[in-house]
């Protein structure tokens, strides 16, 4: 019998807006991986077609994410505020996720491990390079997105851990740009990055402009 500490601990989980989207991102991996097989012809296409929307939904949720704080700011009766800017560290989780999918499909089945570095050009090294790295950063944040992590770093030190998602966010656009051949001819990927990095920029300074009106923002982990 479920004795009443585990049925609350339940409860709060369910009531948690980071369990949800967690939850809906892992599902909707596995409906991409379905929808990609189903669509899309079998061997190198559909490989390419999975690395692509991975990589995409990886982006666009690490904007998601960025876009919390300016938008939240900027607009403060935004509708569901609460439930998004307490979302932000499961959006974050999600971002590696997709990420690590991008880079694991990409590596392994298109580039055949590190057996394929050696037939790169220099600009194909620098977007990897860029890529991996932000990787990295990526998953410094996913693996820092506890309560037990910002405790143990302190809220201070975590929340300078995690501006490095800035730095991650430039060398994502670095190396989709570089050699990201849906974006090279102009697709609609193309023209939805460039619109949201527009959108982050604008709202960023509104909200520094606020800000100096104003005073500093308060933080919100």
């Amino acid at each position: 019998m479920v004795d009443q500490k585990t049925t609350n601990h339940l409860q709060n989980l369910l009531n948690n807006s980071r369990f949800w989207v967690l939850s809906f991102g892992l599902v909707m991996s596995l409906v991409i991986l379905g929808l990609v097989q189903q669509y899309v012809p079998s061997g190198n296409l559909q490989t390419i077609r999975l690395e692509q929307v991975y990589g995409f939904t990886s982006l666009f949720l690490l904007f998601l994410a960025l876009l919390a704080t300016p938008l939240t700011k900027t607009i403060p009766n935004l509708p569901f505020k609460e439930g998004y800017l307490h979302s932000r560290r499961a959006i974050g989780v999600l971002t590696f996720y997709y990420a690590a999918l991008h880079v694991g499909i990409a590596f392994f089945k298109q580039l055949d491990g590190f057996h394929g570095l050696k037939y790169l050009d220099n600009t194909y090294l620098v977007s990897i390079i860029a890529g991996v790295s932000a990787l990295f950063i990526l998953m410094l944040m996913a693996l820092t997105s506890t309560d037990w992590a910002v405790r143990t770093l302190t809220f201070k030190n975590w929340k300078r851990l995690h501006r490095l998602v800035y730095v991650a966010g430039w060398l994502i656009v670095l190396h989709v740009f570089l050699i990201g051949t849906h974006y090279i001819r102009h697709t609609i990927y193309f023209y939805i990055t460039i619109i949201t990095i527009a959108l982050l920029v604008v709202l960023e300074i509104i909200r520094v402009m606020k800000r100096r009106h104003s005073g500093p923002d308060k933080e919100v982990s």
